[in-house]
């Protein structure tokens, strides 16, 4: 059977998602591998300080072993290389996997190493020192690609230990057991910092992402419940529009930055206010902006939310006209119109270019109502399916019965001036709701 073009859209959105999140990892590791090889070469300085400037100055400089100091000057040019190219690199799914492995193995290679020459040219085995060093390499891999990498710095940094201590026959099970197991200890927490910072760089840049195309409420539903947020889904809500009267003519007579200024101010307040009533901000369609209650989540009081915010809005309207007067700006003038019904909401787009919407004709009558305003001489406008959903707890009047653009029917709408006193709040019929379908 034929899949849907909305199945494919899904999974095409899925897979870029997918690749984001390979890509985020890359990056993080890529800084944390970054930071492990300015480390590697800070480490290198100071044990070189104090094995050669400490120990003459202490009479406890050893023997010169010329093996051992091939290895420290590969060692160097090891460290140098390295940090020369991850600042150069870029990131990459494939080289975060498996530098590491790399870079792990030779570490514990060279500590090993450096403690068996150094033992068998001075005769004296220091396992405190190999301890100490298989232990930074275990902390080398916090921020790497995978928890593996843990694991495989765990394995080696043990296996050195326990290695060189039988090399140099001062291997004693009850000693060498102890300190594998503070290894052990140390890497089921490296390990868990490992995977709490991946998770962490992955929420941070989830969140961005989502961020960019849909309202906070369904950011937060999505990082909360998953990717079935943003199925479709067909529920009653009520769709607010709202629009600034004459705002051409204002435009016209601003530079642009003026008017984006402008734009920004206003919608910031009036999107903080919808956000503050449970409502999301939808879109903004230039000087307009489309608010909706009811979606992602159900809410019995979609409609009485939606008013009150309508309400706020007029009297954060007058706020920012009285900052404005003091400017000598002229004052902003705005039409709301409120209407509740059935939509469809859901994601739509593809891949590369989405977002969260309500489609239906409810949406298509919010906005007629709210340009019913403009000609009836009022700021804010509900439909007669507000109005009644709204139970009586704001104060108005009924208008007038309006033909709109697209319907049959003259739509009965009803001017918003407040709430009612709670004891002259009488309740009203509720329109019968819709069934919530898929």
């Amino acid at each position: 059977m034929a899949r849907r073009a909305s199945d494919d859209s899904t999974v095409a959105r899925f897979e870029v998602a997918r690749a984001n999140q390979e890509r985020v990892l890359a990056e993080s590791a890529l800084r944390g591998e970054r930071v492990v090889s300015r480390v590697r070469l800070a480490l290198f300085v100071l044990v070189t300080f104090s094995q050669a400037v400490i120990a003459r100055m202490s009479g406890e400089l050893g023997p010169k072993d010329t093996p051992r100091l091939v290895a420290v000057l590969s060692y160097l040019v090891f460290a140098i290389s390295i940090t020369l190219i991850l600042h150069r690199q870029k990131p990459n799914r494939g080289k975060a996997r498996w530098m590491p492995v790399f870079t792990t193995l030779l570490d514990g290679g060279f500590f090993g190493f450096v403690a068996w020459r150094g033992a068998s040219s001075s005769g004296h085995f220091n396992p405190q020192m190999l301890a100490a060093s298989c232990a930074v390499v275990i902390a080398f891999s916090v921020a790497r690609y995978s928890w593996l990498h843990v694991v495989l710095s765990t394995v080696t940094s043990s296996v050195t230990y326990a290695l060189v201590c039988w090399v140099m026959g001062e291997f004693s099970v009850s000693k060498v057991s102890y300190v594998l197991g503070c290894y052990i200890a140390l890497g089921l927490l490296i390990g868990w910092a490992n995977t709490a910072v991946s998770s962490m760089f992955l929420g941070l840049r989830r969140r961005d992402n989502l961020s960019r195309f849909l309202p906070r409420q369904v950011v937060e539903r999505v990082l909360q419940t998953g990717d079935g947020t943003l199925e479709p889904v067909q529920r009653e809500v009520t769709i607010l529009f709202s629009d600034i009267r004459d705002f051409t003519a204002l435009s016209e007579s601003l530079p642009p930055r003026a008017v984006l200024g402008l734009l920004d101010d206003y919608f910031g307040h009036m999107g903080q206010i919808v956000m503050g009533h449970g409502g999301i901000v939808n879109k903004f369609l230039g000087d307009g902006m489309l608010a909706c209650w009811g979606v992602p989540d159900g809410d019995a009081n979609h409609a009485a939310h939606a008013m009150q915010a309508a309400l706020d809005m007029r009297k954060k309207l007058e706020e920012l006209n009285a900052w404005r007067a003091q400017r000598g700006e002229p004052a902003l003038r705005i039409g709301i119109g409120l209407h509740t019904g059935v939509v469809a909401a859901g994601m739509l787009g593809g891949a590369e270019q989405h977002e969260y919407t309500v489609i239906g004709d409810a949406v298509n009558l919010a906005s007629r109502v709210e340009g019913l305003t403009k000609a009836l001489g009022v700021d804010i406008l509900v439909s007669e399916s507000t109005w009644r959903a709204g139970e009586g707890r704001f104060q108005g009047e009924r208008m007038s019965e309006e033909r709109v653009k697209g319907r049959k029917e003259a739509v009965v709408v009803y001017s918003l001036k407040g709430r009612a006193p709670p004891d002259k709040t009488e309740p009203v019929p509720r329109m019968p709701r819709t069934a919530e379908s898929h």
